[in-house]
């Protein structure tokens, strides 16, 4: 009988305008009686989904009762099974970096359901107080949304306490250019250094990193002057020399650019080159994505070597 209550479960509308479903998730060993838990949702089918999925979590034997959670448990379950095929691997890896040095050494022990916009606070405070970045402390306060948002949803909390907590305001770094005295300064300093081209070709085309080092030669139209960038050099979560070729730019968009024909001129002498290149390497060479900046085999550049 105890097999045949475990799991068992109904639905109510409640009067806040919210559904509940309760369901048994065991039956205490002491008392013979059924321990069942509660989830919250804004419509019936909202709740029947989550019933559906802590009942098949109780058949594999993989359900966590949401009292025993604690924002480590949580923000772990949420990265690997909610963010895993949809958030790209590098911005996943990035997400683990921000979660284990920033938020679980703040608030990690607390438990899930016990969370307010204080534990929130404290998180915000301890980075400010470090004399970390606006940028990081806006990476982790967005994470931690998004993650309680996740939290919410399946109705393991009630409210989300991020929203109950002050963000600092964040003050943009001025960005400074390099004016025309520099610019001569500039490519005096990198004439000579392997990276010279891809130096200048970030210089007068405004490319990024990724974008610079993942730029094919099919993007490349040297009789229109124009560089179609839609995608980038990416490194894999996992490995120290895994890279990739994401076809998304970091902001999301592709876009065609018309540098100055000084950029074709960088890029005409990386073609001969890396033509040269290819001829010395021989049976060695190995350039599968036609990428425009290589080593001396055709393989990609690391970010650390370029940096």
């Amino acid at each position: 009988m105890a097999k045949q209550a475990i799991g068992g479960g109904n639905i109510r509308f409640r009067k806040d305008g919210r559904w509940e479903a309760r369901i048994t998730i065991a039956i205490d060993p002491g008392t013979g009686k059924q321990i069942r838990r509660s989830v919250y949702g804004h419509s019936q089918k909202e709740v029947r989904q989550q019933l559906t999925e802590i009942r098949s979590a109780l058949d594999k034997g993989t359900y966590i009762d949401p009292s025993r959670h604690t924002v480590a448990t949580w923000l772990d379950e949420w990265r690997n099974t909610y963010c895993t095929n949809r958030v790209a691997p590098l911005t996943l890896s990035a997400y683990k970096g921000l979660i284990e040095n920033h938020i679980k050494p703040q608030i990690g022990a607390v438990l899930l359901q016990a969370v307010r916009g204080s534990h929130i606070q404290r998180v915000y405070n301890a980075m400010i107080d470090a004399g970390l970045s606006g940028r990081t402390v806006r990476n982790v306060s967005a994470l931690m949304h998004k993650a309680f948002s996740v939290a919410l949803k399946q109705g393991l909390i009630p409210v989300n306490p991020c929203d109950q907590a002050e963000p600092p305001k964040m003050t943009k770094r001025e960005i400074k250019p390099l004016d025309d005295s520099d610019i001569p300064v500039f490519l005096a300093a990198i004439e000579g250094h392997p990276f010279r081209n891809a130096y200048a070709l970030c210089l007068f085309a405004g490319l990024r990193e990724g974008e610079c080092l993942g730029l094919s030669w099919e993007q490349v139209d040297f009789d229109n002057q124009q560089i179609k960038i839609c995608q980038q050099l990416q490194k894999a979560k996992d490995g120290d020399h895994d890279y990739y070729i994401s076809q998304t730019t970091k902001g999301g968009r592709s876009r065609i650019i018309s540098p100055p024909p000084i950029a074709f001129s960088y890029l005409r002498q990386e073609r001969q080159k890396q033509a040269e290149a290819r001829l010395k390497a021989g049976r060695a060479w190995s350039n599968p994505d036609n990428l425009v900046f290589t080593d001396e085999l055709g393989g990609n550049i690391r970010f650390s070597t370029f940096y």
